[in-house]
């Protein structure tokens, strides 16, 4: 018996290397390189309007991502990129814990954002369109991204490491709160606005 379910499980994850091994060929080109945003160099937050009079930011403090970028045509492919929900951080307690609130950070820990195919920001500036996963609910969303920056940082390796190659990106995506289910705290109606911008700002390290 014991036999058999390891012969299962080995079975399964042979199954489940192939179909990364396939799915890496299908989105990634074999000129692409691989990289990697520590969360040392990924500022992520969320904005949101609050009783109308001005937005107020949330600030993740650990977001991590990766991505295939090939230099010659400037395109990234397999883009991922995943938020600590429960590292949001904001400038008072209140506004802390009712943004927290609202995206269900204890019950939903994580937000993702995952767009396979390949997309060429040659002119600076680019649309990508993949799914996002917040608040237990996955929704098609646009981000609008910015190529800042192609060259060495001294963030390369590591933090006290010689300097590596880089990719900086800065990405924009807003939405619905709505079509998330976030709705509206019963203590405080309508404190919120509809819409909900992330703000992405990333330095890659090519791995």
């Amino acid at each position: 018996m014991l036999l058999a379910v390891m012969k299962k499980c080995l079975n399964y994850i042979v199954v489940l290397l192939c179909i990364c091994a396939v799915s890496k060929a299908v989105y990634a080109s074999p000129d692409s390189d691989h990289y990697y945003i520590p969360p040392t160099q990924f500022n992520a937050a969320l904005q949101i309007m609050d009783l109308g009079f001005a937005n107020i930011f949330g600030l993740f403090r650990s977001a991590t991502g990766s991505f295939e970028f090939e230099e010659s045509t400037k395109s990234i492919t397999n883009l991922r990129l995943a938020l600590d929900s429960t590292s949001l951080i904001a400038n008072n307690n209140n506004n802390e814990h009712d943004i927290m609130t609202l995206i269900g950070a204890a019950q939903y820990p994580e937000i993702r954002f995952t767009a396979l195919d390949n997309v060429s920001i040659a002119e600076g500036k680019a649309d990508i369109k993949g799914t996002l996963t917040m608040h237990g609910v996955s929704k098609p969303v646009t981000f609008s991204a910015t190529l800042n920056r192609l060259g060495k940082s001294p963030n390369g390796g590591s933090l006290w490491a010689s300097e590596g190659e880089a990719v900086g990106l800065s990405l924009r995506g807003s939405f619905k709160r709505a079509d998330f289910g976030m709705t509206d705290d019963p203590e405080i109606p309508a404190r919120f606005g509809d819409t909900i911008t992330l703000l992405l700002e990333a330095q890659a390290i090519k791995q």
